[in-house]
């Protein structure tokens, strides 16, 4: 029976490949390739933006927060920290009557479980009449001075204001008072940044440089005589 020869390129020739075998060739890779190969295929590589180098905070991903009173002017500047601005002013003057009521609503619910004489607890009821009493009439200043618009004035009553019904007082009457401490603290730090002063610095006579010592006063000798006296021969 006579045989078919098959063709033989030799040992050099490929092999054939099957359909699946091409199908999987011609796939593209996934093999990461290093930089070097990434920037020799064409520079794939995404642009670095201007503002991811030279913006503070770019690399975090979070902004240098800056001083918002900044472009304010000097006289601007002078004027608001000592005057509450419009929303200061709507808080404090809406701060004041609540503080006030509950100073006298916890003083009466004192009063009311306060323990009999000579019982564990109890304290004067002399004590926290005055105490609610003196509380409330502070936090009417708060609205007093809201209504002027005096910045020191009203801060100084709201940290006095909450004492007579404790934390229930106390807490919303500091942090008031403390939001408005911080405003008027950036203020401040903008005004100086502005003129250029220093907080706390004084002015300091000038003192002589060293090895420079200042020559004594001359004493004040005679005056002149006016009488001429003619020359000796």
């Amino acid at each position: 029976m006579p045989t078919q020869a098959t063709p033989t390129g030799g040992d050099d020739a490929p092999p054939k490949l099957r359909l699946s075998h091409r199908i999987l060739a011609a796939l593209p890779s996934l093999e990461r390739k290093p930089p070097a190969a990434r920037s020799a295929a064409g520079g794939s590589q995404r642009p670095v933006k201007p503002d991811a180098v030279t913006r503070p905070g770019a690399r975090t991903g979070r902004a240098t927060p800056a001083n918002p009173y900044a472009d304010m002017e000097v006289a601007e500047l002078q004027v608001a920290i000592k005057r509450l601005d419009d929303r200061e002013r709507r808080v404090a003057m809406v701060m004041g009557p609540v503080i006030a009521v509950l100073d006298l609503v916890l003083m009466e619910v004192a009063l009311h479980d306060n323990p009999a004489l000579h019982k564990k607890g109890h304290t004067d009821p002399k004590t926290i009449v005055i105490l609610g009493v003196a509380s409330a009439v502070i936090a009417c200043l708060v609205t007093v001075a809201a209504y002027f618009r005096r910045r020191s004035f009203t801060i100084f009553a709201l940290a006095f204001a909450g004492y007579g019904g404790g934390l229930t007082t106390l807490v919303p009457s500091w942090f008031v008072a403390g939001w408005l401490l911080v405003r008027f603290n950036r203020m401040q730090k903008a005004l100086n940044a502005k003129t250029g002063r220093t907080p706390g610095a004084r002015a300091r006579p000038e003192r002589p440089a060293r090895g420079k010592r200042t020559p004594p006063p001359t004493p004040p000798g005679p005056p002149p005589s006016k009488r001429y006296t003619p020359p000796k021969s």
